[in-house]
């Protein structure tokens, strides 16, 4: 199964400069699995249904979402509600296994390249995209959202949205405005928007709660 929002996310995400986007920074990792949510909610692995998720587990899933099908499922086994249902995108464990297992596919088609980082003494293993690639996904986007084409990009675009960080790929005020406009006509997007609104109140419940924990 691709998991082409998750891939092309870390490709437009991941950068290194003092410390990694998506292996130190907390909400950056969140939405990382966000994207994961709707890579299955497109592929209907994962349904929503007024305000309640089932996820079909017949459906042979890569080993490295094994955390993310755990936790999701503990998760759905106690409450099908979709808030409930996305508590596990603040999961350090399932980015870090999900980073990896993308992180090789990419590795593999010469769109990163990895490199190590240290902290807090220990080392990770970063894949840092190739420019090419950054630009290429900068490229993808917008045409795909443009021609009403992948629903993947549209996931990817609302993600940015609501990180209010879709200005960094789409400089100019007027063409977000009207990519804006273009991926409010397509049918699947309220759907997306729902998901990432209530991802964004999940992450902000668990970014306050840890900022109070190790205030």
């Amino acid at each position: 199964m691709e998991l082409i929002t998750a891939e092309k996310y870390l490709l437009i995400t991941e950068r290194i400069g003092k410390r990694p986007m998506l292996r130190t920074r907390f909400t950056s990792q969140a939405y990382f699995v966000v994207a994961v949510f709707l890579d299955l909610a497109t592929n209907h692995v994962i349904s929503l249904k007024d305000d309640r998720v089932t996820f079909n587990q017949s459906v042979q899933l890569p080993d490295y979402l094994s955390v993310f099908v755990k936790e999701l499922t503990e998760a759905l086994s106690q409450d099908d509600r979709l808030e409930n249902a996305l508590k596990p995108v603040t999961s350090w464990d399932i980015a870090n296994q999900v980073y990896d297992g993308v992180g090789v596919k990419l590795l593999a088609n010469h769109q990163v390249e990895r490199v190590t980082f240290q902290n807090n003494l220990k080392p990770h293993t970063i894949y840092e995209p190739t420019d090419q690639a950054r630009k290429a996904v900068s490229t993808w986007l917008m045409d795909q959202v443009t021609r009403s084409a992948e629903v993947s990009a549209l996931n990817l675009f609302e993600i940015l949205r609501q990180m209010t960080a879709l200005k960094w790929v789409v400089p100019e005020e007027q063409q977000r405005q009207e990519l804006m406009e273009k991926a409010s006509q397509r049918s699947e997007d309220a759907g997306i928007q729902k998901i990432t609104a209530a991802a964004a109140d999940v992450i902000t419940q668990k970014r306050f709660w840890l900022d109070s924990w190790l205030s």
